[in-house]
């Protein structure tokens, strides 16, 4: 699953196309991480070392973060965040990404009730039905524990 994960962040980008796959996982993961309304330093580091980890970026994830970080700002909503990844990823590659939500809200030692509902929210947008929510916050707690 993990590398199935990894495949799509090697897709190339096509020309027009705003958000790519990469930013969308990003901002994705920002979101929960500025959920609670304070940046964490465990968190902010979980989700520099996720998007490092399942992507050829290197040290390029600073840009990658910087610029999601801006999109998010510029965001209405997260339609256009989740429409990406709902057109590329595999319902095996959104538990995936719904796990790493998990991990980047666990890793203060606290899910807030913000980070809880947004990423609610997130599993609903990439429709994942609300068993696979609670699963992958079950497996992130028992990564944690």
């Amino acid at each position: 699953m993990f590398q199935a994960f990894i495949k799509l962040f090697t897709l190339p980008v096509e020309q027009g196309e705003q958000i790519t796959y990469q930013k969308a996982v990003a901002v994705l993961l920002m979101e929960v991480m500025l959920s609670d309304h304070k940046i964490d330093y465990k968190e902010e580091q979980q989700v520099k070392a996720f998007l490092r980890d399942i992507s050829e970026l290197g040290d390029d994830v600073d840009l990658l973060y910087e610029e999601a970080r801006a999109d998010l700002d510029q965001a209405n909503d997260l339609y256009q965040f989740t429409k990406v990844i709902n057109d590329q990823a595999s319902l095996e590659q959104k538990m995936f990404l719904l796990q790493a939500l998990w991990r980047v809200a666990l890793a203060d030692g606290n899910i807030d009730a913000h980070e809880n509902h947004r990423i609610r929210r997130i599993s609903e947008l990439l429709f994942m039905p609300h068993s696979e929510f609670i699963q992958a916050k079950l497996l992130a707690q028992n990564e944690r524990a």
